[in-house]
């Protein structure tokens, strides 16, 4: 099993619950949904990129009144919540489809099928992920 972090420094709280599965069954890696560059480099890792099944958790949240959030604020929070996701099955997924086998597990939020007040930003990404993850 391998555990991945945007940032592998604050791997601590993980590393204390993994107990003695972690350097034995369990792994910690760095990766960046939102670079994929770092994306790349952590699945090269893996021999020969051999991904069974992809749990893609990888998020951030956004609350408050659209006219007090920046565009550049909401982007970032498409590229992560929506885009990350996106980057990471056009990495495992032609494997799996070559392979014939794998699951992709995607965690995504009650938002994405009902909009909540001061959450349209971060609904809009969690509908975005709904309506890739059915298309596919």
């Amino acid at each position: 099993v391998i555990a991945t972090m945007r940032n592998v420094a604050k791997s601590a709280a993980l590393a204390a619950a993994a107990g003695p599965a972690l350097g034995r069954t369990l792994e910690v890696k760095q990766l960046d949904v939102c670079d994929e560059a770092s994306i790349r480099a952590c699945l090269d890792s893996i021999p020969g990129r051999h991904v069974d099944v992809l749990v893609s958790n990888a998020g951030v949240g956004m609350v408050g009144p659209l006219e007090c959030q920046s565009l550049a604020a909401m982007q970032s929070l498409m590229d992560t919540n929506f885009f990350g996701l996106v980057r990471l099955v056009k990495e495992v997924l032609p494997d799996m489809k070559r392979r014939r086998s794998g699951h992709i597990v995607v965690i995504s939020s009650v938002m994405g099928l009902q909009g909540i007040v001061f959450n349209d930003v971060y609904a809009a990404s969690k509908f975005a992920v709904e309506g890739f993850c059915e298309s596919l």
